[in-house]
């Protein structure tokens, strides 16, 4: 699988040390700033980051998104299961993710959070389900501020067999958290138990508007 993507064993982000934990070598493991914190706080709905933005982490989202390096899924997937761990989450009975629209699926011919959500439910032993959907097309929230992209993403999603179900919801970027919102939104409509948020990186806060 994409394990197959790195290049004789060795870190993908410094290129010169054997990869050890999470894939990487343990100074660049180091370098990247941890987060672990719950980062939107709702009874109902927790969300929490593995990393907060960075030189380093930039690059590896932006790898994964952007220049069709699919083994920074793998990265990501393996620090999303030992922070399950650490953490002890509640036991889910699905890991999904926040969908892509059909355009970028296109282009890219994946969705991130996809990739990650599968990594990292093999690594836990919980079913990945594909169960969100968008029911409209959407502005690519890149360049709007905290107010256009709720507005942008309200009721944009749909939900489908959730119905009592208590769910681990996977995105690679958390901005302002509206994305998020809105597919947990969807997810409470069709019936889901409970949601919880778990997303890669923590980006620096955007304007207001």
């Amino acid at each position: 699988m994409v394990r197959g993507f790195f290049s004789a064993g060795g870190c993908p982000l410094c290129k010169k040390e054997p990869a050890e934990r999470f894939g990487l070598c343990e100074s660049c493991v180091d370098n990247l700033s941890f987060s672990g914190e719950e980062i939107f706080t709702e009874k109902a709905f927790p969300i929490y980051a593995l990393l907060r933005e960075n030189k380093l982490s930039s690059y590896m989202i932006q790898g994964l998104k952007f220049r069709e390096e699919r083994f920074w899924a793998h990265v990501f997937g393996e620090m999303a299961a030992d922070f399950y761990r650490h953490m002890d989450l509640s036991p889910f009975d699905a890991v999904i993710c926040v969908p892509t629209s059909a355009k970028k699926r296109r282009i890219r011919g994946y969705n991130p959070p996809e990739l990650i959500a599968q990594e990292l439910a093999e690594a836990i032993g919980v079913p990945y389900e594909d169960v969100l959907v968008f029911k409209r097309k959407v502005r690519d929230q890149i360049g709007l501020g905290a107010r256009e992209r709720a507005r942008n993403v309200h009721d944009a999603f749909i939900a489908h067999k959730v119905i009592g179900k208590h769910l681990l919801l996977i995105d690679d970027t958390y901005t302002t958290g509206a994305t998020m919102k809105a597919c947990e939104k969807a997810l409470r409509e069709a019936g889901a138990a409970s949601v919880t948020g778990l997303v890669c990186i923590k980006a620096r806060d955007v304007n207001i508007d």
